[in-house]
């Protein structure tokens, strides 16, 4: 009887596995109550080798970067409660993804991989399947669906017009029991003969003195397991129908970069995000979210983006603005270097395909921007240097010279060379045209040595942008002579241009002049401040301001130059 009862429990295993089938459903309204669609069904089918459901409306058309739900049916004939909730715990299940192409590459592409795995997961043992039991109709089975999220991400490779099919995987795991047999009785089973010994007939050999040689016929052997545990483990549960599904993008984009025009030492980009609906896909989409980000950097948005209610029709584009800057390092290039810094985006948005079918669409997409790509980097940190003066280093100069703005070309350490001093200037905001004024300036020295200062007064610098024109020479000097070739310029030996150039040269009077040439400090104390005036000519009514005025450390030859100083309104005595 017990050996009996061992041979049906085998056979019933193999008839669970030989009549069950498999099969991955992708119904058009993801939130259908399958549960109530299958009990209301009345088990009429009209094919026999379609799909396990055939009462669901599947989907034609799934989207890249869609989080797709997709239903595991499992079907099998109908048994009591314990032995198929028995056989479920034993099933181990897995469900992969495959994109490929239904239209062959043209002939001048090289020949890609004919499928590729865009996702793959196993159900865990801890995921309850919902258990529906089909008991009308002559046919009776019973169902086991897992509801799995399934990414729809884009395929490394490229395919032409791509398609997806899903794969599920079952098979049936042995009983605990059997796998604790089987663990024990690896290697020495309980009762069984020993493998026979090959050097067996060496045995009595009178050359070996006494030694008796063994080799087993495992050692060299293999032999196949023949278990019904492992036969069951070795056949798969079969699968149904494999239906294929057209899979297109939601959204296109492209990212645009564009250097502002400002100055030299600026890095930073505009960066013009583009989206647009495909016209074949047909469908309408509403973008949810767009944010940017920038690794190491600030990504600032230049503008509204509009509502996020609004329906986007196929074949819409839509420009996102905006301006990238990556962080800088001490001597002005960007802090993780030119291939450092990554932009990140991400995209949410919601596609109409049906009113009973709207997905959502998540994309994430990252990309290295390099910037400062067609400037030379030694140029960038000359640029750095003259916008942050604090940045230069000392020359060795006359102990009563001051440094001039042509002597401060050397880079030095921001940090380490900063003067550290507060300026306070305050003056009259309108002052009579030819009467000297004054502006008190409050000096407050917040370093930690002293300081032996000096303060200069630059005046507005004259930015003659017209560019003059080279003139043919008339000198009659040069026209007897033109026979001759000489390498002289005509400017220099041309009396007649050098002549008209200095009577229509330019002359710039002067609008505000500063009567003290400069205010030097004796030795500043840290902590304590010094009260100073300066001299002020209006010469001409308006609106006056000064270039800015420059600190100078006498003792290091730093500088610091303040631009944010308050104008002068002159105006006309009465």
């Amino acid at each position: 009887m017990a050996a009996s009862s061992a041979e049906v429990q085998p056979r019933a295993s193999t008839d669970f596995v030989e009549n069950s089938i498999l099969e991955t459903v992708v119904p058009i309204n993801p939130n259908i109550d399958i549960a109530n669609e299958l009990r209301s069904w009345d088990g009429a089918v009209q094919d026999e080798n379609g799909y396990i459901l055939p009462f669901i409306k599947q989907r034609d058309v799934i989207l890249f970067d869609e989080l797709l739900p997709v239903y595991i049916v499992f079907r099998t004939p109908l048994l009591d409660d314990v032995t198929f909730k028995s056989y479920l715990a034993r099933l181990a299940i897995s469900v992969d993804a495959f994109v490929f192409s239904t239209v062959p590459p043209p002939a001048h592409e090289p020949k890609a991989p004919s499928k590729e795995l865009i996702y793959s997961d196993t159900i865990k043992d801890v995921t309850e399947p919902l258990i529906v039991r089909q008991e009308e109709g002559d046919v009776l089975h019973a169902y086991a669906i897992w509801k799995v999220e399934v990414f729809i991400s884009r395929p490394q490779g490229r395919f032409h017009t791509p398609s997806v099919y899903f794969r599920p995987a079952a098979s049936l795991k042995p009983t605990e029991g059997t796998k604790k047999d089987i663990q024990d009785d690896e290697y020495l089973p309980s009762r069984a003969p020993t493998a026979l010994n090959l050097l067996q007939a060496f045995d009595n050999d009178p050359a070996l003195t006494g030694i008796h040689p063994r080799l087993s016929a495992m050692r060299i052997s293999k032999i196949a397991p023949t278990t019904p545990v492992t036969r069951e483990l070795t056949r798969p549960i079969r699968n149904g129908q494999r239906p294929v599904y057209r899979v297109v993008p939601a959204l296109i984009w492209r990212v645009r970069y564009s250097k502002i025009h400002t100055s030299l030492d600026d890095l930073s980009l505009m960066a013009a995000l583009d989206l647009e609906i495909p016209q074949f896909s047909t469908y309408n989409a509403k973008v949810k979210k767009i944010d940017l980000t920038l690794r190491g950097g600030d990504a600032e948005s230049l503008a509204d983006h509009g509502s996020a209610t609004t329906a986007h029709k196929p074949g819409d584009q839509l420009t996102y603005l905006y301006k990238i800057q990556p962080d800088r390092a001490s001597d002005g290039t960007p802090s993780l270097g030119s291939k450092g810094h990554y932009l990140t985006m991400v995209v949410e948005a919601d596609v109409f395909i049906s009113e009973d079918c709207r997905p959502s669409i998540a994309i994430e997409w990252k990309a290295m921007v390099e910037f400062a790509t067609e400037q030379d980097p030694n140029m960038l940190k000359a640029a750095h240097r003259l916008s942050n003066p604090t940045m230069q280093a000392p020359k060795i100069l006359g102990p009563d010279s001051l440094p001039t703005p042509d002597t401060q070309n050397q880079a030095g350490d921001a940090l380490k060379n900063a003067i550290n001093v507060t300026l306070t200037v305050s003056g009259p905001p309108r002052v009579p045209v030819g009467e000297i004024f004054h502006w008190n300036v409050f000096i407050v020295n917040r370093s930690d040595k002293a300081r032996k200062l000096a303060i200069l007064v630059m005046p507005k610098r004259r930015r003659d942008v017209e560019k003059r024109k080279s003139q043919l020479s008339t000198s009659p000097v040069i026209g007897l002579g033109t026979a001759k070739k000489e390498l002289l310029t005509s400017a220099v030996v041309d009396e007649n241009v050098v002549y008209a150039q200095q009577k229509s040269a330019r002359t710039e009077m002067a609008e505000l002049v500063c009567l003290t040439t400069d205010i030097r400090l004796g030795q500043l104390s840290p902590g304590s401040c010094y009260t100073a005036d300066l001299k002020f000519l209006a010469l001409s009514s308006g609106v006056l301001s000064v270039e800015s005025v420059r600190i100078i450390d006498l003792a290091t030859n730093e500088t610091a130059d303040i631009h944010n100083l308050p104008s002068v309104v002159a105006v006309e005595k009465e």
